[in-house]
């Protein structure tokens, strides 16, 4: 038995060419680094297994202004999107959220090693809707602070249409992915509190029991 498991480790060691190995120094990389530098990473945040046909043609679909994109499969629902230049590429990222296959599509400027840190791809932005506010209480500074129950909260918009769209607001939050999404909040003042409902906008599959997203 013994002499078996010495035969396996065996054949598990490195050779010397193997070991030996190869050096690069940094201007082997520089090539490959200018043309990662105009391409963003996009990860499919879910179960369900998304394959590089469809994701080709949701890029070419909802990315027409992207002349001669290209879209490589670089893992598991996993995809490097390579750009024209850097004004198309932010036109992407400002973009967000995307949502493939009612799912997330997180997507992250290419930096060195981001395709190997999933937990990079755990936060999104996503626009929410607050409801149910007294009309006194429609301002920037309270929806930053009702907002302040998520990561962060990048932009607000008061919508000005008048009829029931005058009747809530609007905040881009950044969501953590491994977290239940909330279906609201209490707000409490002078004693009293009051239930504040969240609608989400382009919003990913998720279950209304536990919150949970992806499935």
């Amino acid at each position: 038995m013994n002499e078996d498991l010495e035969e396996i480790w065996r054949k598990f060691a490195l050779t010397e060419d193997e070991a030996g190995g190869v050096e690069l120094d940094s201007k082997d990389l520089a090539q490959g680094v200018v043309e990662c530098q105009l391409s963003i990473i996009g990860r499919v945040v879910g179960e369900k297994t998304a394959n590089i046909a469809g994701i080709k043609s949701f890029a070419n679909n909802m990315w027409l202004f992207a002349r001669n994109l290209r879209v490589v499969e670089i893992g598991v629902n996993m995809f490097q999107f390579s750009f024209s230049n850097k004004q198309e590429m932010d036109r992407v990222l400002k973009g967000r959220p995307w949502v493939y296959d009612n799912l997330p599509l997180v997507v992250l400027p290419w930096e060195e090693g981001i395709e190997l840190n999933l937990e990079a791809f755990n936060r999104t932005w996503i626009w929410v809707q607050l409801w149910n506010l007294p009309i006194h209480w429609i301002t920037k500074d309270i929806s930053r602070k009702i907002g302040g129950v998520f990561s962060f909260v990048r932009e607000v918009i008061v919508p000005t249409g008048g009829g029931k769209e005058g009747k809530h607001l609007k905040i881009l939050v950044e969501m953590d992915l491994t977290k239940p999404m909330l279906r609201g909040t209490t707000v409490k003042l002078r004693g009293s509190s009051r239930w504040i409902e969240f609608k989400y906008e382009k919003c990913p599959d998720f279950c209304y029991c536990c919150g949970g997203h992806g499935a």
